[in-house]
């Protein structure tokens, strides 16, 4: 089976196919990408410990932002002919069930249910169901999985699971009421993205601030209100003549919160579901107000700070209903296979013009 992996210096002396290799960077560290082939899963269904169990041939799959911190981390102790195998959304289907297995069935195309904070089966972890989706078959508990229509094309289930379900549950959370004005910040994240696209039933005003200044036709055509073009190093993102905001969604708590409490109205509610600084990097400088001067501030407006992980699988089935009714249009930047390596790698974490997700597809 196929791999897509982090690799040693001698990988291609070690036991394992080198179908192809790159030289890539990641937050300025250089690192060794291959296409790996390995041996295939040995999966029998009838067997008691696989009776709830399902293999999954994937076809496509995609990196997120987690995806360069776990890589980091791990990039020290890949050497020599060692290698470390990435990704954490997909799209596959099933090839093989156990014999307890209910809900899904040989052919059924399927993505991670990355249901959090419970997965609803006792002695199996919530969140999500891999930090290898690149694995071209792999073994899932039934719950860990959701079967996908056949409307939604391979490269949108590719990307889809971990930014819907998440943008899916922090609505939720937020209880939106229509004409209010929300702020999604960091724009072109992944995340935001599903959050721009899924406020639009909402009937509410959506402002969205970046750091990429020429995308502001793109997010008119996504029906955002206004957009506004930032710099983190200034002292205030938000021009004093835009009104303030009911809500606030942000992916990356550590480069805004400090920056934007002051525009939420008195009741207003935050809600983050990230930072920013998940790896060592000593660039990074927080900027803001300091935590004493946010709690003063949320107490004296009666404001609302609320954490999110991810969601629970209603959030995302919700998304997928979303999605099949026309209501969630999810932005594909491009799509790469075969040894394009290097080329999805780029496209990923370092294309300035990137928007929407970058997506590898086995051939």
């Amino acid at each position: 089976m196929r791999n897509l992996a982090i690799c040693g210096e001698n990988i291609n002396q070690s036991p394992v196919k080198t179908l192809g290799i790159a030289q890539i960077e990641l937050n300025s560290v250089p690192i060794l990408a291959g296409l790996l082939k390995t041996e295939d899963i040995d999966f029998d269904p009838d067997l008691p410990e696989n009776r709830q169990q399902v293999l999954v041939r994937k076809i496509a799959f995609s990196c997120n932002y987690r995806d360069q911190g776990l890589m980091l981390r791990a990039a020290p102790y890949v050497k020599g002919d060692r290698y470390y195998v990435i990704g954490s959304e997909f799209v596959g289907e099933v090839v093989a069930v156990g014999a307890e297995v209910t809900n899904l069935q040989i052919g059924d195309r399927v993505i991670g249910d990355n249901q959090y904070p419970h997965s609803g089966v006792v002695g199996i972890l919530p969140g999500v169901p891999t930090n290898q989706a690149s694995k071209e078959y792999q073994v899932f508990h039934q719950v860990k999985l959701l079967k996908i229509p056949p409307q939604m094309p391979d490269e949108i289930a590719a990307g889809f699971s971990i930014g819907a379900q998440t943008t899916y549950s922090m609505i939720r959370k937020l209880n939106i009421q229509p004409g209010s004005n929300i702020l999604v910040t960091a724009g072109k994240s992944n995340t935001s993205l599903f959050a721009i696209a899924a406020l639009q039933k909402y009937q509410v005003n959506v402002y969205v601030t970046s750091t990429s200044w020429g995308f502001a036709d793109k997010f008119s055509d996504l029906g955002v209100k206004q957009f506004i073009p930032v710099n983190l190093n200034t002292e205030k993102l938000i021009p004093p003549e835009i009104p303030g905001f009911d809500c606030i969604i942000d992916p990356f708590f550590d480069l805004h919160i400090g920056k934007l409490i002051n525009n939420l109205v008195d009741g207003g509610r935050y809600i983050t579901c990230g930072l920013y600084h998940q790896f060592f990097d000593p660039s990074f400088e927080y900027r803001g107000l300091t935590l004493s001067e946010i709690m003063t501030t949320v107490l004296v407006k009666n404001l609302q700070i609320i954490g999110n992980c991810i969601g629970q699988t209603e959030d995302l089935a919700n998304a997928v209903q979303d999605y099949l009714n026309g209501q969630l249009p999810v932005a594909i930047d491009s799509v790469w296979s075969d040894t394009q390596i290097s080329e999805f790698f780029t496209r990923t974490y370092h294309a300035k013009d990137r928007f929407g997700k970058v997506v590898y597809r086995y051939n």
